[in-house]
């Protein structure tokens, strides 16, 4: 990314409290990828990347929860965020639960993150308790077909 971009500055893994003093009230501390320009526009991507042999509801939920952090970005004045998902997991989009709790946001051609109760977490999640986002979020899942030919899919969604 740098070679192709030079006039950014591309940061891996950063953390919050070099951003802002003082520090906000945020769900996480660090940044999967934060880029700034030369003219100080400042822009944030959360990554998940969930294996085939992930537990699904868990991502699911950690997913959530980068949509939740990224607002909680915008909201002290970033730029640009976005949410990026890419797995192999048919579960993701094509679960047999799909009418139920969690997998209903996911399931589909379309993911739509949006606020999740309680009620719709499983059991083993449900002490992590509900999150509320100020905010639905839609887009498509697009195929991606690696070397190997396993059949990927991935979500890009702009906070």
């Amino acid at each position: 990314m740098r070679s192709n971009f030079p006039d950014l500055i591309v940061r891996l893994e950063y953390p919050t409290p070099r951003i802002f003093n003082p520090l906000p009230n945020l769900i996480k501390k660090e940044i999967d990828i934060y880029v700034t320009t030369q003219e100080g526009h400042r822009y944030v991507i959360e990554l998940k990347m969930p294996k085939d042999d992930c537990g699904t509801p868990n991502e699911m939920y950690r997913a959530i929860q980068d949509v939740k952090f990224l607002e909680q970005l915008r909201q002290n004045h970033l730029d640009g965020c976005y949410a990026i998902l890419l797995t192999e997991r048919q579960a993701f989009w094509q679960a047999p639960q799909a009418n139920a709790g969690i997998y209903q946001l996911f399931n589909g051609q379309q993911v739509n993150i949006q606020s999740i109760d309680i009620a719709h977490l499983p059991n083993f999640l449900q002490k992590k308790g509900a999150i509320q986002l100020n905010n639905q979020y839609q887009g498509a899942w697009n195929n991606y077909v690696d070397v190997h030919n396993t059949t990927w899919r991935y979500y890009v969604l702009e906070i």
